[in-house]
């Protein structure tokens, strides 16, 4: 019988529904598409499975070969770790569910085995306890999503996913490079392993492997000044694409930089200059957003905002920062994620991606429009959402900064915050008050495209109606981020 409670079937499980799309390919190109949905459900049911286990032991560690760390690969899977995966694989079903219907392109065998690869490579990065395995893995998501982007293989697609594939490419150079300088320095690849050996360098030392790593994934990341991918990708990719490229994947990224941060390097003295590089992107990221007149670039440049926003959140180095941190990550997810499906389910029906298109449509689509505005003020944080207590507790987090800018830094968040809320409404105002054009056709999306953001939809008004559980998860998780010498000791000397 199968063990549900062993992580490493997060990667085996969608690799060999991989395998299998290959093997039913030749004769029934479209039956691949039931596989992705397949596979990140069983996904989702092992990660609830792992929530009891995360919950009692605090971190799971899984070998290969049955050899301990640090001689072998090893998995390891704390609170954030598996509630990053829990977001992965709920993400990707719901996306994979949302592509019956949404995508008829062919290939399709071929868009189906590149998602379940782009779902694999996140939810390993989140998941290893390797530094060559998170390279492996940042590979596994870059090259999937690159194939991804330029799918639809019309002028802008194209020319997005070449530009993401050159810096995609940097990116993963430079991690590589920050790796195997890692390696020399310490003779092993083991995250745990490292952060025991290198804790006797200097700050010097230090800087180095850490700076190509940091560059490295800052790419995938989009923060500030290495965003230049991400707002031509996303309205180039098919929408379900775009709801998990922003949904999970930049955010995986960034995980892998707080991993690397916190618990390989514990690098405290960093984090002033991880402030600033969040301030710019949330600054750049909301300010470009205003001025956009094509609603996926617009939500591009949305994401990268709201990235700067949770990382920000985690530069502040408390308690409450982190914990900040990760509850708007799960509220930007989520409601992205829905934001991307609406927004492609709206274009399918206006054959348009500018919003002044998008006039009066909010009169013949009401539930796409109705769950867009669900979406839209979860982001904001208007209460009751979700995002009202994430960005609460990032505030009082800044409040406690004991810092000459504190004030500055609040009054920063809370005017980025308005410029958020501004083309949101301006969005929403055309969409419910705005007038249709004259002789415009134009009908609710069909149920397979709704249905799916539906499901987040609900998902997102439970955590409005119940946010006390998450609140108080959240906070466990960043306990456990901070107190680092739990990962250490549960890999080196937990089995």
């Amino acid at each position: 019988m199968v063990n549900l409670t062993n992580p490493i079937l997060l990667i085996a499980v969608p690799l060999f529904f991989v395998f299998l799309a290959a093997v039913i390919a030749p004769f029934s190109k479209r039956a691949t598409k039931y596989l992705p949905p397949v596979a990140f459900l069983i996904n989702l049911i092992i990660t609830l499975y792992l929530i009891p286990q995360v919950a009692e032991k605090g971190v799971i560690v899984a070998t290969t070969a049955g050899i301990k760390p640090p001689f072998a690969i090893n998995i390891a899977v704390d609170g954030l770790g598996l509630s990053l995966a829990i977001i992965a694989s709920l993400l990707g079903l719901i996306a994979s569910l949302y592509n019956l219907k949404y995508i008829t392109e062919e290939p399709q065998d071929k868009f189906n085995m590149l998602f379940l690869l782009l779902g694999t490579g996140i939810t390993w990065m989140v998941i290893t306890g390797d530094m060559f395995n998170l390279f492996v893995a940042f590979e596994v998501t870059s090259i999937s999503a690159f194939g991804l982007v330029g799918f639809l293989r019309d002028k802008d697609s194209i020319e997005a996913g070449f530009k993401y594939l050159v810096m995609g490419s940097i990116g993963a150079s430079l991690l590589l490079i920050g790796v195997v300088m890692l390696y020399a320095a310490t003779g092993t690849l083991n995250m745990a392993d490292i952060a025991e050996k290198i804790a006797r360098f200097s700050f010097r030392q230090k800087l180095l492997p850490y700076s190509f790593i940091f560059t490295g994934l800052g790419i995938e990341g989009a923060l500030f000044p290495l965003n230049a991918w991400l707002p031509d990708a996303h309205p180039a990719a098919p929408s379900s694409v775009s709801s998990i490229l922003s949904g999970i994947m930049t955010t995986a990224a960034i995980y892998a930089i707080i991993r690397a941060t916190v618990t390989v390097f514990n690098y405290s003295a960093i984090t002033p200059f991880i402030l600033l590089i969040a301030l710019l992107t949330l600054v750049f990221g909301e300010t470009s957003a205003f001025f956009q007149k094509d609603i996926k670039r617009m939500l591009a440049y949305s994401t990268i905002g709201q990235t700067g926003f949770f990382f920000f959140a985690f530069s502040l180095g408390s308690v409450q920062g982190m914990q900040g941190a990760f509850m708007q990550i799960l509220n930007h997810s989520l409601s992205k994620a829905m934001l991307f499906l609406i927004a492609g389910a709206m274009i399918t029906q206006v054959h348009s991606r500018n919003i002044d298109d998008f006039s009066g449509i909010g009169k013949k689509m009401k539930i796409s429009s109705v769950f867009f505005a669900i979406g839209a003020f979860s982001l904001m944080g208007l209460p009751p959402f979700f995002g009202f207590w994430s960005k609460l507790t990032i505030i009082f987090a800044t409040l406690a900064y004991t810092n000459f800018y504190t004030i500055t830094l609040v009054v920063i968040l809370l005017f980025m915050s308005v410029i958020e809320g501004a083309y949101f409404f301006r969005v929403m105002q055309s969409m419910f008050f705005g007038k249709l054009k004259e002789g415009t056709e134009i009908k609710e999306a069909s149920p397979g495209l709704v249905v799916p953001f539906v499901i987040l939809g609900i998902v997102i008004l439970t955590l409005a109606i119940y946010p006390t559980p998450i609140i108080a998860v959240s906070k466990k998780i960043a306990v456990q981020l901070i107190h680092r010498a739990v990962y250490i000791n549960a890999v080196l000397g937990g089995l």
